[in-house]
């Protein structure tokens, strides 16, 4: 009988005094064959200027696994 894939529990840690929450208005994602690049913006004093605070770059089945989740997680909690 084939068994399905055996599950690893991974533990996180997570420090937060050196893990900032940041808070972003836009996101602009850009991309190529291999790479998916989300970088995330905030608003400056000058509502024609957007400062990028962070970027994070993901594979494109890491992205695709990104998707699913975070739309996964938004419609079971949506209200």
């Amino acid at each position: 009988m084939a068994q399905g894939p055996k599950q690893v529990n991974i533990n996180f840690n997570l420090d937060p005094n050196k893990t900032k929450v940041l808070y972003a208005d836009t996101c602009l994602i850009s991309n190529n064959d291999h790479v998916v690049v989300l970088s995330f913006a905030q608003v400056m004093s000058d509502p024609t200027q957007q400062n990028i605070v962070s970027r994070v770059a993901l594979t494109k089945a890491q992205a695709k696994d990104f998707l699913k989740t975070l739309n996964d997680h938004l419609e079971k909690f949506e209200v």
